[in-house]
């Protein structure tokens, strides 16, 4: 896709085919509902279906699902850190590592099938992906979003605690990791990971022309607050807590092994040097941690995604397809086959599936008659008072939305949208997504957004970059951005009651993570008319 997001549109891809299924009753999505067991033929072993019991809050139901063919699809096991988890068998050393796998990703599948004697295979293979976000607002948080190798494709480098490179960024996510852990001693050693030991963090430092490479990347990371800019080589020294001279030294010899065309590691392919005026250079930094990513190993399964036994006899009924399957990568997936693994397997288990025609659904089709949702007008005024995760509306596009609901199902985690809540979070939704993503949302559509002549000046729809934000950053002119938007905060910190130094601190600059420890963010509500538009 144009905006390099493959994952996305994937999975944006896939879930609008489900959501087709869906609108004609052909398939029902059971939210807050946990399979319990594996129904099954006491004569032939095949599986029937499933039990089930529902999740909801203040309420729980138990049922029965029956079919011939029930297809595992659940993913790994990496975030269970739990006492008697697959994690703690398998990998003990590693259960205090972070993981970028979310909360489903507990090896339920896997238990599932190994009840009814399923073989398993790989399960002490982990990948270790080398960079994780470490968030600098939640730090301690187990769960990272992945920092793309995109990053270190375009030409981003690792530098450690003493300011200085210590791989090749290139190399495998294997051979990186291993590097970066070697920074232990006990590792260094042994090389197995002590899991008492501290996990090490690392700096990863783009160049603006290795940030321009990778735009999208960088406007969407440092939307997030992952990633952050600095101008000049003694600014990301602060950030870093180098010295200044020593990270100079870094840089300059990275510059010279670009133009030899290698380095002590075999580096061979330069993109994104700094430009050789390092004091004048931007940069944009983010702290980084090994993370546990993917699990390699699962249920085993055959060519046809059957689920077989130890003996190699497939069970009857069971299929399963993407990470709750191991066997399929060896002892190490290679980057960019997670998605292909389970869109290959799932189509391939798909199509072998007979799909038993419904009669009674066929009717319901032809009795349906197509009714076009009638939009209304949404005021600016009113989208603003719809901004808790409770009540969660976000205008894009000049169309307002309710994504209440939907927070919840999005791939790259709710906070995302409900930092967006009760605002115009266009510019947000660009840095990721293409405009026709939306196409999808006809049940979330509300209306148009309509802006008054009081709200339509020219600043209403302008877009501040950091290089402008940042240029206004004294008392006398005093912009600040929090949670996405830029607000021209002069006036208003002679107002405000905690003392106008608390926001005067943090002027020409994100003052998001400031904003937080202090207010809920429906306050925002107060600033609209000192608004002057979104953060890009």
């Amino acid at each position: 896709p144009s905006n390099g997001m493959a994952g996305a549109e994937i999975i944006y891809g896939v879930q609008k085919a489900v959501k087709e299924y869906k609108k004609s009753g052909k398939v029902k999505i059971m939210t807050d509902t946990k399979v319990t067991s594996l129904l099954t033929d006491e004569m032939t072993g095949a599986v029937l279906g499933v039990e089930y019991e529902t999740l909801s809050k203040g309420s729980s139901e138990k049922g029965q699902l029956k079919s011939p063919n029930t297809v595992l699809a659940t993913g790994g096991f990496a975030a269970d850190r739990s006492e008697g988890s697959y994690l703690s068998q398998y990998r003990p050393e590693l259960m205090n590592m972070p993981a970028t796998a979310g909360a489903f990703s507990t090896g339920d599948g896997v238990a599932l099938a190994t009840a009814l004697g399923a073989n398993t295979v790989n399960m002490d293979k982990i990948q270790i992906h080398p960079t994780g976000w470490v968030d600098p607002s939640d730090p301690s948080n187990p769960s990272k979003i992945l920092a793309a190798e995109l990053m270190r494709g375009v030409g981003g480098i690792l530098v450690n605690d003493q300011g200085k490179r210590f791989c090749n960024e290139l190399g495998t996510r294997a051979y990186v990791t291993d590097k970066m852990l070697a920074h232990d001693p006990y590792y260094a050693e042994h090389r197995v990971w002590n899991k008492d030991s501290e996990i090490p963090t690392f700096s990863l430092v783009l160049s603006s022309s290795a940030a321009q490479d990778g735009k999208k990347h960088v406007d969407l990371y440092t939307h997030k607050g992952l990633l952050q800019k600095f101008e000049g080589l003694a600014a990301l020294a602060e950030w870093m807590g180098q010295d200044v001279d020593i990270l100079r030294s870094t840089f300059v010899q990275y510059q010279s092994d670009a133009k030899h065309g290698t380095d002590e590691w075999g580096k061979s392919l330069f993109r994104g040097v700094a430009a050789e005026d390092l004091d004048n250079e931007v940069f944009y930094g983010g702290t980084i941690v090994p993370v546990l990513h993917y699990c390699m190993g699962g249920v085993t399964i055959d060519t046809e995604g059957n689920v077989l036994k130890a003996d190699g006899h497939g069970i009857p009924g069971l299929h399963a397809a993407g990470e709750v399957a191991g066997g399929v990568h060896g002892n190490n997936r290679l980057a960019g086959n997670s998605l292909l693994e389970c869109t290959v397997y799932g189509t391939i288990v798909g199509k072998k599936i007979p799909i038993k025609e419904r009669i009674q659904m066929k009717e319901r089709e032809d009795k349906l008659e197509p009714t076009e949702k009638k939009l209304r007008d949404v005021p600016l005024e009113e989208l603003m008072q719809h901004n808790t995760e409770e009540d969660c509306w976000v205008a894009i596009h000049g169309k307002v939305y309710d994504l209440t609901e939907f927070a919840e199902e999005h791939p790259a985690g709710a906070k995302s949208i409900h930092d967006l809540a009760g605002m115009d979070g266009t510019a947000a939704f660009s840095a990721v997504h293409n405009e026709n993503m939306m196409d999808d949302f006809d049940e979330e559509v509300i209306g148009y957004l309509v802006v008054t002549e009081e709200e339509d000046t020219e600043d209403s729809n302008h877009q501040v970059t950091m290089e402008e934000l940042e240029q206004h950053n004294t008392s006398e002119d005093c912009w600040v951005a929090i949670h996405g938007n830029v607000y021209d905060m002069t006036e208003f910190a002679k107002e405000h009651p905690g003392g106008p130094e608390h926001i005067t601190e943090v002027a020409g600059t994100d003052g998001t993570e400031a904003f937080d420890r202090v207010h809920k963010k429906k306050n925002l509500g107060r600033l609209t008319e000192v608004e002057i538009g979104a953060l890009i």
